[in-house]
């Protein structure tokens, strides 16, 4: 069953609004080439043409019809009784009538100007073809006609063999109007003029409605994509964390793009493995996968693309050899396609991918590449502004040489550790660290060999103590480690700060190995202080430096306490 588009029906039952035998004359037709009715009734005004040809049957008592190239009628006046009442209604007569119909569309098709044709049931026809862009569409009809007085006999045998009321029969014949035929060419020539008037000026506007749709949509994209970039910026502006700022943009290209599936992914500080960034529609095992992947040649769409820095195209993943051994990851997420766009600072360095998965294999135009690139590079601003801010907090609260929490960060872990003290009253202890024998070794070797022993104290003092507590350097070769939440008494409070001491003692008089032949060995001295609640952090740092130096006077790399005596 051939099914009409809903503009095929609305012309169908404006045509059969006008004369009901016109939509039974369709329907007993072939169904007709979509692409060259459709374009004809996109372009068409029926109300303008049915008004025309109905005033032409007014003033000529003559019918026409518009029909295209299968024969079916799209737009038409009424026509003659005798046709609407006898010869479409009998089975052999009708049969003649659509034969007779496809026999001048077929003369037309041979390159005729106009045909006139002496329809198979006695009455005249005639037609021209209705060119449109170089293109035959359809044929203009003007018929039921005579070019002479009825042969009565003729019509009456006609009658009988079909069943007709031969004086109805004859009295309709009676209505149908004598023309001469030298005036037709005339007639098809103004009818076709009009016609096509107003199907070009129909066709021009239609363009235009379809020009001004198209317009609308691109500007509809532009702004929602406007839109979306005013809201990310706006996020990084306000320091929105990455991850929320990747989460949004690729959950907003999504719904702008429906078809597309997005993964930001995030290449690490030693450049070789990428981390998960935001992948909202792809599954977690998926991403679970993909997270920690390390980049290179051929390591699918997005680990090629961080490696060699250049977009990769995968148009068709299950014959790509870059996803071979990927596959079934592939088929977890259910993607064909995978696009990847090197996320790139100003300076050129990968920052990371921004890729965009198919459901099924395909490749982009180079509108949506552009776009793809856009995209890119708003990821490129959230993750640089995000980097930017670590590397701004490092500098501000980190030592440079060392990792280590600089005295700006120690001072605000020391409030930190005195409110949480006074809360859950557990003491903490605060302990001064200095090397006895550092200075020889920037003396003998100079400072970059001493720089080194200072990065390798550091990592010792972080091995010794629990992840919550702090490391800090205080400056030159003085270190200092906060201790929290020890214990509410005091006595078990000190036994644990003695051992770590004792520890970190142990650990920092190892030798330390300063070239291929020579070791270095540092003593340290420590001073101790304990504290419990709200205390004045500058008098802690003085009386546990004081500890520190009765350390150093007594030596023998042994910690000491602070004595108010």
């Amino acid at each position: 069953m051939t099914v009409k588009p809903p503009h095929l029906h609305r012309e169908a039952n404006l045509i059969q609004m006008l004369d009901p035998m016109s939509t039974d004359w369709n329907q007993a037709l072939p169904a007709p080439n979509t692409t060259v009715t459709s374009k004809l009734v996109a372009a068409l005004d029926f109300s303008r043409l049915n008004s025309l040809f109905e005033n032409f049957l007014q003033v000529m008592d003559v019918p026409i019809a518009l029909i295209d190239l299968q024969g079916k009628v799209l737009a038409s006046s009424r026509w003659q009784r005798a046709c609407i009442q006898f010869h479409r209604q009998a089975e052999t007569t009708l049969q003649r009538c659509l034969e007779s119909d496809r026999d001048l569309a077929l003369q037309l098709e041979q390159g005729k100007n106009y045909s006139i044709y002496r329809c198979r049931n006695g009455l005249t026809d005639c037609a021209t073809p209705i060119v449109l862009d170089g293109e035959h569409i359809a044929n203009l009809f003007i018929g039921q006609f005579l070019l002479h007085e009825p042969d009565q006999a003729y019509f009456t045998e006609q009658a009988k063999q079909a069943g007709f009321d031969k004086n109805d029969y004859l009295a309709a014949l009676a209505e149908v109007p004598i023309v001469d035929e030298s005036r037709l060419p005339a007639m098809l020539n103004m009818l076709a003029s009009l016609a096509l008037q107003i199907t070009e000026l129909s066709l021009a506007n239609h363009r235009y409605q379809h020009s001004l749709q198209l317009t609308e949509k691109q500007v509809q994209q532009r702004t929602q994509e406007l839109t979306l970039q005013n809201q990310i910026l706006s996020q990084i502006s306000e320091g929105a964390a990455l991850k929320t700022v990747l989460h949004n943009l690729v959950t907003q290209v999504e719904l702008l793009h429906p078809d597309m599936l997005c993964s930001i992914l995030l290449l690490d500080e030693n450049g070789k493995t990428l981390r998960h960034g935001a992948a909202p529609s792809l599954p977690d095992a998926y991403n679970q996968a993909i997270d920690g992947v390390v980049i290179g040649e051929g390591v699918g769409s997005c680990g090629s693309a961080a490696y060699s820095g250049e977009t990769v195209i995968v148009t068709d993943i299950n014959s790509h050899p870059y996803w071979k051994p990927y596959l079934a990851l592939a088929e977890l997420a259910a993607v064909k396609a995978c696009w990847s766009q090197p996320v790139k600072n100003a300076q050129g360095k990968v920052l990371g991918t921004f890729a965009i998965y198919q459901r099924q294999p395909a490749e982009p135009s180079a509108e949506l590449l552009e776009k793809i690139k856009t995209y890119s590079n708003l990821a490129e601003l959230a993750i640089s502004r995000s980097l930017s801010s670590s590397q701004i907090r490092r500098l501000a609260f980190y030592d440079s040489l060392t990792g280590l929490a600089n005295r700006r960060l120690l001072e605000e872990h020391l409030l930190q550790a005195m409110a949480a003290s006074k809360r859950s009253q557990k003491f903490c202890g605060l302990m001064f660290i200095d090397l006895d024998n550092f200075k020889p070794v920037n003396d003998l070797y100079g400072h970059k060999v001493g720089d080194a022993l200072l990065e390798e104290v550091a990592r010792r003092l972080q091995s010794a103590v629990r992840q919550a507590d702090t490391v800090a350097r205080f400056g030159g070769d003085e270190f200092i480690v906060l201790l929290r939440d020890i214990d509410a008494d005091d006595r078990r409070s000190k036994q644990h700060m003695q051992v770590v001491a004792t520890k970190i003692a142990q650990e920092l008089s190892r030798p330390y190995p300063l070239n291929e032949n020579s070791m270095h060995q540092c003593a340290c001295s420590i001073g101790l202080v304990l504290f419990l609640g709200d205390a004045d952090s500058d008098e802690l740092l003085r009386q546990a430096d004081m500890a520190m130096y009765q350390a150093k006077k007594l030596g023998q790399n042994r910690p000491c306490w602070y004595n108010k005596a």
